[in-house]
């Protein structure tokens, strides 16, 4: 009950949100500067999609899960590849060893709520702090270190998402309502579930969020997740200004 009301909320706050800034802790800005190459770790890709029926039943479509997870991926590993400043990780899950997929597991609960956290609190203008607008600061602990002892790396980018796609049944029904609206000035559309797309760079050894971008709510269009032409497209938006 607490994770549904906790992901209501949520859902709540990011539909007054649109394409956002970056935000960073200061030392980002010269994080790939120091010589040698940073090793950066991309975390297996997590892209959730749902099919969302007349009555509001929501179901995972994992084959669209899939597909995305890969076209995103390939995207970011090229954009990444593509800096004589990164040296890039990739790990491959059908080889992880139970007690890495489970260390994995744990790092990736602590992602979606500190990127839950992150969005609130920065993103949202009416439950923004600004302390933590002026002070970024973020952490998963050291404990995020662990990973050393199996994949040694400088950092870790975590990459997640959520699409939502609608039937035949949910489009006609909105229908219907923008038709009764017009007609008797109540509105009975069927509510929306905002979209978003959002990444973290963490260091390896503090476990400090050392950047952090977000797109999504109902205020910006994410389109087509399974595209790989979009994909290419919010990849360059998104880490735009990466590594400069």
């Amino acid at each position: 009950m607490r994770k549904k009301l906790a992901l209501g909320l949520l859902l709540f706050f990011i539909s007054g949100c649109a394409g956002a800034p970056v935000r960073m802790q200061p030392q980002f800005q010269t994080y790939f500067d120091t010589p040698p190459e940073k090793i950066v770790t991309v975390a297996p890709i997590d892209i959730k999609f749902y099919k969302l029926t007349a009555g509001g039943v929501s179901e995972q479509m994992d084959e669209w899960d899939k597909r995305s997870d890969q076209l995103f991926e390939k995207e970011i590993i090229a954009k990444l590849d593509a800096s004589p400043k990164i040296k890039i990780n990739i790990l491959e899950e059908d080889k992880f060893k139970p007690d890495f997929k489970k260390f994995l597991d744990e790092q990736y609960g602590l992602y979606r709520a500190i990127s839950q956290s992150i969005i609130i609190h920065t993103y949202v203008p009416m439950s923004t702090f600004p302390l933590k607008l002026k002070n970024f600061d973020y952490t998963f602990g050291p404990d995020i270190g662990n990973i050393n002892s199996h994949y040694p790396t400088d950092a870790i980018l975590f990459f997640s998402g959520s699409r939502t796609y609608w039937t035949g049944g949910r489009i006609l029904l909105a229908t219907f309502g923008v038709v009764t609206a017009a007609a008797t000035g109540v509105a009975v559309i069927p509510a929306s579930v905002p979209d978003w797309v959002a990444v973290a760079l963490v260091d390896a050894k503090t476990g400090n969020v050392l950047w952090f971008r977000y797109v999504g709510g109902v205020d910006q269009q994410i389109g087509d997740l399974r595209n790989e032409k979009y994909v290419g497209d919010i990849v360059n938006y998104l880490f735009r200004d990466f590594v400069r």
